[in-house]
């Protein structure tokens, strides 16, 4: 006689109605955030970080949006969009900064130089917006807790260090989180190379004219457009805009995840001044359901008018905790899923400190009981041991698709300990040039302001001979007349002749810019 078959039935997981979120939600700290970014794909990345932010109720998280862009078709549209961004949830006080002195209609058109001939009134201007900046600190009567600066490699990338350095004096207090663009495009990669990695390592952290030492520079988020996206820069933006609104969704839904600026600050001593993130995303089923109630309930006297909810339907093989529990290993073991990543870099240690952020299409009680699921399936699976430094939290936020799909985001935000950025060595040239560092300072800082990103002086790459620093600063035109008068001197004196001294690579007319100078700093690439 055959064994009598067993029949096992699954567990059927709850609904999880889906989040309306209004942005009504009590807000009790102070707007903490100010957003700043020049160039048209800095403001472009930056506005839909702020849609992402309205998307997750914390818009009114801003206190300001400071957009500088010297292109008057940028700024029209701009203008044209404020009015929904005032309508957005959490965010009808949220003001923008715009520049009003525009010396070109169309931009600098990348020519990083440009912006010299103007800059007395440029200078001007940001003062101005500035001040702006600051009077609306002491409306909120909060200074911001971090500064995030949306920077490129294109014509407005000085200005953006120039940017820098006022933010700094005026804030003194704030985290910094810049926000890099590598650029993939020919151009702006010699660009880079030559002149514009240079005026940042300057900007960042400044010479102190007492003492001779160099500040102190901010860890980077570094992102580039070579990443294996297969050319879909429009997914990685809006990926790195959902990460970065997770971490502040998170801290409005639970105050000890810890905020953005939070995070930014406890990871900077723990990188080599640059900070990285990996986004995972997966489509959450939803469908127009009845509500489930008790047959007691009044509601189901009449009838079920008005009985019915969005709700999340399933997961993975029918089980949401799954799908999540899986996620959560997919992303941290970064040595799998390179194309998760903002940026070309190296695998990281497991036992690096990472922070992830989960977010769902589903309501805050939804989301509680989903959390206390996956924290138990996770340590049954010893997801600590293996991770031993990684802390992660569960915040509501409905971040619709392209297509609309309701999807679950997972992001995640770590330091990198090590040399091995990819996508700058591509530009900047091989590992052994790139970082000069002995094999025991492995945690010394390597980013922006340390000058150890660039070559020895005298290469192309290098910028610590000082007496090519000058070509990188901002100065008036007053002053660089005189540095010109100085250097012509000391060169007749030197006996090289006025004409190779001229050649500084004022507005790019000069050895080392434009490939036609001289002094050993011609433009060869070496």
């Amino acid at each position: 006689m055959p064994p009598k078959t067993r029949t096992f039935r699954v567990r059927k997981e709850a609904l999880r109605p889906v989040a309306s979120l209004d942005g009504s939600r009590e807000n009790i700290i102070p707007p903490p955030i100010m957003s700043v970014s020049v160039g048209t794909a800095g403001y472009k990345r930056s506005w839909l970080w702020a849609q992402r932010m309205g998307e997750a109720g914390v818009l009114n998280r801003v206190q300001s949006m400071f957009i500088y862009d010297c292109n008057q078709a940028t700024t029209t549209e701009i203008e044209g969009k404020m009015g929904g961004m005032r309508g957005a949830k959490g965010g009808s006080d949220l003001p923008v900064i715009l520049p009003e002195f525009f010396p070109k209609v169309d931009g600098f058109l990348r020519d990083p130089n440009a912006y010299k001939n103007f800059y007395g009134l440029i200078d001007r201007d940001l003062e101005r917006m500035v001040d702006m900046a600051a009077h609306r600190s002491e409306a909120v009567s909060a200074k911001p807790q971090i500064i995030i600066e949306w920077l490129g490699f294109g014509g407005h990338a000085k200005i953006g260090g120039l940017l820098h350095e006022k933010l700094v004096k005026t804030f003194p207090d704030a985290t910094f989180l810049p926000i890099l663009l590598l650029p993939r495009e020919h151009a702006l990669e010699e660009n880079m190379r030559r002149e514009t990695w240079g005026a940042y390592e300057i900007t960042m952290a400044p010479q102190d004219p007492k003492t001779g030492d160099y500040g102190y520079a901010p860890p980077v988020l570094l992102t580039d457009n070579m990443q294996s996206a297969r050319g879909n820069f429009a997914a990685l933006d809006n990926n790195l805009a959902i990460g970065l609104a997770s971490f502040e969704a998170a801290a409005n839904y639970q105050h000890d995840s810890g905020s953005l600026a939070e995070t930014v600050a406890s990871f900077s001593d723990y990188s080599n001044g640059w900070l990285c993130m990996r986004v995972l995303s997966h489509r959450i089923d939803v469908a127009d359901v009845p509500i489930q109630h008790s047959r007691l309930s009044p509601r189901t006297w009449f009838g079920g008018l008005g009985n019915r909810q969005t709700a999340i339907i399933k997961g993975k093989d029918n089980h949401l905790t799954w799908t999540i529990k899986d996620a959560l290993w997919e992303i941290a073991q970064t040595e799998k899923r390179t194309d998760l990543q903002m940026a070309l870099h190296d695998p990281i240690d497991d036992e690096s400190v990472m922070r992830i952020v989960v977010t769902l299409p589903a309501d805050e009680s939804g989301i509680r009981q989903i959390e206390e699921d996956v924290r138990d399936q996770l340590e049954r699976e010893d997801f600590n041991k293996a991770f031993p430094n990684m802390t992660y939290s569960f915040a509501p936020a409905h971040f619709p698709g392209a297509d609309n799909d309701h999807k679950m985001y997972v992001s995640m935000f770590y330091p990198l300990r090590h040399s091995g950025v990819q996508s700058i060595e591509r530009i900047m040239g091989k590992a052994g040039d790139f970082r000069r560092l002995d094999e025991d300072a492995a945690t010394t800082n390597i980013g922006f302001g340390t000058r150890l990103s660039m070559g020895a002086a005298g290469d192309l790459n290098g910028i610590r001979n000082l007496e090519l620093e000058a070509q990188y600063g901002y100065h008036s035109r007053g002053s660089q007349r005189r540095m010109e008068r100085d250097a012509a001197r000391d060169a007749m004196v030197a006996g090289v002749g006025a004409d190779a001294a001229y050649r500084n690579g004022y507005n790019g007319t000069g050895g080392g810019y434009n490939g036609s100078g001289g002094g050993g700093y011609n433009g060869n690439r070496p």
